[in-house]
């Protein structure tokens, strides 16, 4: 990701999205088993590369005409094709589709959030990846050295509750960094008690996200949502934290007093 990073103000970025979405949502299809059904996968895939090419375009009102088609399509489904597709296919089908759609096409508008005729999207959404990296990475040392009680081991046994606060206090801590930083390179003037609230937030979120993830493999008797990072699993397993932290942030930064609030 970090070369794309660099390249996030060109097309570039647009086309990874779009691509993620796409292999995001096989990866679900595959998951909850009705990749052979074609008349919920196609559709699915469609709505998955449309949407965050439409959200580049356009704004939220195509979006919503797109989701609003597919869903009517999903449900009418169940009507002409018998019991070739029942609804509870439709309904998971259409709920996991929109799930791993919404956390590309956040991750796109985020990029072009604009204030001031300044696109200071350009850092905003690197906190979606600050605390999707760090809570993980800091929770699973912190587990390591200093785990003794289980967080949810009906979902994810290895977690800790040790391990949980520890991501969330060097999340927090990398917030204020990041804000340090921006204040040096870019002018702003950071809330850093902003910060540290927005950090922990997302922290906690961050998780949530990865244990609804492992909760979804859990259902269906699936331990990766793909292949293709050998050891690591798909995009899924590695968007796991991204696919709730990314529509969260998007809700609360497309308001210019919200962005005030945190970078002044």
């Amino acid at each position: 990701m970090i070369p794309v990073f660099f390249l996030s103000g060109t097309w570039i970025y647009v086309a990874l999205m779009t691509i993620l979405s796409a292999i995001g949502t096989w990866e679900m299809l595959g998951c909850v088993g009705e990749r052979k059904n074609y008349w919920l996968s196609v559709p699915a895939l469609v709505v998955a590369v449309a949407t965050p090419l439409m959200s580049y375009f356009y704004r939220y009102g195509v979006i919503a005409t797109i989701v609003m088609c597919y869903l009517f399509f999903m449900l009418f489904v169940s009507v002409f094709t018998g019991d070739k597709v029942n609804t509870q296919s439709v309904s998971v089908v259409f709920t996991t589709t929109i799930y791993v759609v919404t956390c590309f096409v956040s991750l796109l508008r985020l990029r072009y959030i604009s204030s001031g005729g300044e696109v200071v999207g350009q850092y905003v959404y690197l906190l979606v990846f600050i605390a999707a990296w760090v809570t993980d990475t800091f929770a699973y040392f912190t587990g390591v050295f200093f785990g003794k009680h289980k967080l949810i081991p009906k979902i994810s046994p290895k977690k800790t509750v040790e391990g949980s606060v520890g991501g969330m206090i060097f999340c927090v801590v990398a917030f204020v960094i990041y804000g340090a930083v921006l204040k040096r390179i870019a002018g702003f003037e950071p809330n850093y008690i902003g910060l540290c609230l927005v950090g922990l937030v997302m922290s906690v979120l961050s998780q949530l996200g990865d244990l609804l993830a492992s909760a979804i493999k859990r259902s269906y008797g699936v331990k990766d949502y793909g292949k293709l990072f050998p050891g690591h699993g798909g995009i899924l397993d590695r968007f796991d934290s991204i696919l709730v932290l990314s529509p969260f942030l998007l809700l609360f930064m497309e308001d210019s007093r919200f962005l005030f609030f945190l970078f002044g």
